[in-house]
């Protein structure tokens, strides 16, 4: 996603808000991730004395298996993040906000975009935060289903008590 920010730059105004789908061309990353290819894009653009700073958020969509019951689901991420749009990307900038180059009155979102998915997507995803999961003796999905197994579980220090029992 490019966009030009020569208007916003040759103008007074002091904020810009830029709302738009950005859709990714790299389909090797999409297929990888299980993205759908469109990102929806809200940001705003900020003149701070001789800086121009960037606060963000995406929202996307992808596909994953529950962490519970293995099932597949749609799996909706919201990220926010903050960037700094430079001229040039300095390797020693440490803060928590992201470089952007501009070139040309124009920024390229794509790279950053890529990085962000990357960094805010869960380690694990619950279909539901009520998810059940699946049954750890007989594999039946407990949301689905009731599992006939027997739930009781003896600790195995005591097991030998059984044997006075008969």
């Amino acid at each position: 996603m490019i966009i030009n920010l020569k208007k916003f730059l040759l103008s007074d105004d002091l904020v810009y808000n830029v709302s738009d789908r950005l859709t990714l061309k790299d389909k090797k990353f999409l297929d990888e991730n299980k993205l759908n290819k469109e990102i929806e894009f809200d940001g705003k653009f900020f003149k701070v004395e001789k800086s121009l700073l960037l606060e963000a958020k995406i929202d996307y969509f992808y596909s994953e298996n529950c962490a519970r019951c293995l099932q597949e689901f749609e799996n909706k991420v919201t990220a926010k993040f903050n960037a700094i749009i430079v001229d040039e990307l300095d390797e020693d900038y440490e803060t928590e906000d992201m470089q952007i180059l501009i070139k040309d009155s124009s920024i390229d979102l794509e790279e950053s975009i890529k990085q962000l998915v990357y960094l805010s997507m869960p380690m694990k995803a619950l279909c539901k935060s009520s998810c059940k999961g699946i049954c750890s003796k007989c594999g039946i999905n407990l949301n689905t289903d009731k599992c006939e197994c027997n739930d009781f579980v003896i600790d195995p220090r005591l097991e030998k008590l059984k044997t006075l029992l008969k």
